[in-house]
Order: C-alpha cells, then sequence, then structure tokens
C-alpha cells in the first residue's frame, strides 16, 4: 500500500515549519506596520472600513512569494510590485463587466504560457494571475463600491512596499568578494527554448490545467451568486502551479488551513463583541499571517482567513452560512486542482518533467 506511506509523508511535509529563511525583527515589525497604521489611521478618522482595507491590501498584494528562488534571484520590490500593480488597474477595469470572467481567465492563461520563458518572468507571471484572480474576486464582491475598494486596496500595496523601504537593511562592506554569477542564458538561447517546449503538450500542461480549472470555477460562481463562490476561483489560482503532481502538499495545507480559519472565526465572532479589540485582534492576526506566509502555508491560511473574513464584512454580522461557504468552496477548488492535475498526467506522462524543468533556466 504505497499510498498509504506517501499520505502521511505529504501531511507531515504540510504541517513542518520552514526553517529555509529565519523570522527576523524587521519582518515582524513591517508585518505590524503594514495593518497597524492604516488602522490606527482609519480608526482616527472615523474611517475604520477604509483603514481595515488598506492593511488587507498590504498584507495580501506585497508579500513574498514562497519559493521564488536563490537568494539572489529574488525581484526588487518594486519589479515585486509590478505585477500586482497592474493586476489590480485591470481588475479595476473589468470587474464590473458581465466579459470579467473571460478576460480574467484569458489574461491568466497568456500569463501562465509565458511563464516557462525563464524563472524571474515565471515569478512574476504567477503573481500577476494571483493577484489578478484575487483583486477580481474581492471588487466583485465590493458592490457599488468597486472603484473605491480598488483603489484603497491598491493603496495598501503601496503603503507595504513603503514600509518595507524605510526598513531596508543597510548593508555594510562585504567581508569576502562575491563569487561571480553563473552564465546566464542569453534572451535568443531562452526563446527557443521556451518555444521548444511549446512543441509538446506537456509544455502546455500549467495554462492548460489553470485555463480549465478557472472556467469550471468561474461557472460554478456563476450558478450560484447567492452564494460566497468567488473563493472557489481564487482556491484554484493559489492551489493550481507549475509542477504536476497529484496531490500536492499546498492543497493540503490550504484545505487544513482554511479549515482551522473558519472555526477561528466562528470562536472569535462568539467570544469578542468590542469593535476595538477586535480590530486589535484582527491586526494581530494579520501581523502573524504575513509572518507565516514563507515558513508555512497551512498556518498562513489559517491566519490569513479570519482576516480577510472579518475586515471585508467588518461592521456587519458574519452569518455562519458565510464560513460555510468559504469551506465548500475550498474543498470545491482543491477537487477541481487534484481531478485536473490527474487527467493532465495521463494525458502527458512527461509533464511533470517538463514543467519542472520549464522555467528553472
Amino acid at each position: 500500500m504505497p499510498l498509504l506511506p506517501q499520505g502521511f509523508g505529504r501531511l507531515r511535509e504540510a504541517v513542518t515549519w520552514s526553517a529555509a529563511e529565519r523570522i527576523q525583527a524587521r519582518s515582524v515589525v513591517v508585518a505590524a506596520l503594514g495593518m497597524t497604521v492604516p488602522v490606527l489611521v482609519g480608526l482616527a478618522m472615523r474611517q475604520p472600513d477604509t483603514g481595515f482595507t488598506i492593511g488587507l491590501g498590504a498584507m495580501l498584494l506585497a508579500g513574498e512569494t514562497p519559493n521564488a528562488g536563490a537568494a539572489g534571484e529574488r525581484p526588487s520590490p518594486g519589479s515585486a510590485l509590478l505585477p500586482a500593480a497592474l493586476a489590480v488597474g485591470i481588475a479595476t477595469v473589468i470587474a464590473t463587466a458581465w466579459w470579467a470572467d473571460i478576460i480574467m481567465v484569458s489574461l491568466a492563461g497568456a500569463a501562465a504560457l509565458v511563464s516557462g520563458y525563464s524563472r524571474p518572468v515565471g515569478v512574476a507571471a504567477i503573481r500577476f494571475i494571483i493577484y489578478l484572480v484575487l483583486s477580481v474576486t474581492l471588487l466583485q464582491s465590493a458592490g457599488a463600491h468597486q472603484a473605491g475598494a480598488a483603489l484603497v486596496f491598491g493603496l495598501g500595496a503601496l503603503w507595504n512596499l513603503a514600509v518595507r523601504f524605510m526598513l531596508r537593511p543597510r548593508h555594510g562592506k562585504p567581508e569576502t568578494l562575491p563569487s561571480p554569477p553563473p552564465r546566464a542564458p542569453t534572451p535568443a538561447q531562452r526563446r527557443a527554448y521556451w518555444r521548444g517546449t511549446l512543441k509538446a503538450l506537456a509544455g502546455w500542461q500549467f495554462p492548460i490545467r489553470l485555463v480549465a480549472g478557472l472556467s469550471l470555477a468561474s461557472a460554478l460562481h456563476s450558478l450560484w451568486p447567492s452564494h460566497h463562490y468567488g473563493w472557489i476561483v481564487l482556491t484554484v489560482a493559489l492551489l493550481t502551479q507549475r509542477p504536476l503532481e497529484h496531490l500536492p502538499v499546498k492543497i493540503i495545507q490550504r484545505t487544513l488551513g482554511v479549515l482551522i480559519g473558519v472555526a477561528l472565526t466562528w470562536a472569535i465572532l462568539v467570544e469578542v463583541a468590542a469593535p476595538v479589540l477586535l480590530g486589535a485582534l484582527i491586526c494581530v492576526l494579520a501581523t502573524a499571517a504575513a509572518v507565516a506566509r514563507a515558513r508555512n502555508y497551512l498556518a498562513y491560511s489559517a491566519l490569513s482567513t479570519p482576516v480577510i473574513l472579518l475586515v471585508l464584512d467588518f461592521g456587519k454580522p458574519v452569518h455562519p452560512a458565510l464560513l460555510v461557504d468559504r469551506l465548500i468552496a475550498t474543498l470545491a477548488g482543491a477537487g477541481i486542482v487534484v481531478v485536473l492535475n490527474l487527467v493532465l498526467d495521463r494525458l502527458t506522462p512527461a509533464a511533470a518533467t517538463g514543467a519542472k524543468t520549464a522555467g528553472a533556466r
């Protein structure tokens, strides 16, 4: 029974705290200021909704992308913000249109297609995909206040970038000269390699899975508009990864994390009634979520879920039906990703190898 040990191994990996990067005081301060300062300003101006939305944007739109590459390959804050800014801008334009989902899926598919060109392009493309889907989903739930929500939400990313810039480390003189970087492929070599990957189905497996998953998720959202099934679309975007695996660890982490996060949200709503205390708790959870983001996706999902649910409906009652919808949507999105992984794996036996090597150069 090889599946049983493999399942236990995936579960163990899902709950393991990554030691690749230590928690630094700067990361904690950046995360704390990202949410706390907008909230305090919003409360002082008697606009708590605005403050919390800016803080949510700071937490979601300007976080680090896990596994973005080696330390020398990580994008600068400006280049990391560009895909998010572009995604928010596009989402603002299309969110109110009936064809918004068609454009969103098409752009996500195009970004997935070019993500195999190189590692930096792949990081930017995946960042753009996630933020585009996230922005469209959140703006569509904002109703008549979409334009204002987009502006306020985007300000959160700018605020996070400003905090990171102000608290950037001051590097002293290196004690030893750094070793020269390995010779990188030329643009012509990258283009030739990328075009070569597109000659086989394995080179298309990521955009096919993403487009099919987002299309199915959007259809489910449209079929039941009274439910909060936009979360299905977001779940598919977050869990569809370039490497083709039957049951990626990230699916286990998000499913368990949202389950814990929904239970935590319910406990908060039952025990905490004072708006000031609720706001303070949101700031603490947002700080912890931002710190956990690159260390354990399960912990990040568990901590960020109540922040999103409480901020989006701050000052309004969060009904149990909403929490149930979020949980059902997470399970549905994870199921869509797993089924598409199985189908594409059968159609393209070499897809996993192609996906892992594509963009690694």
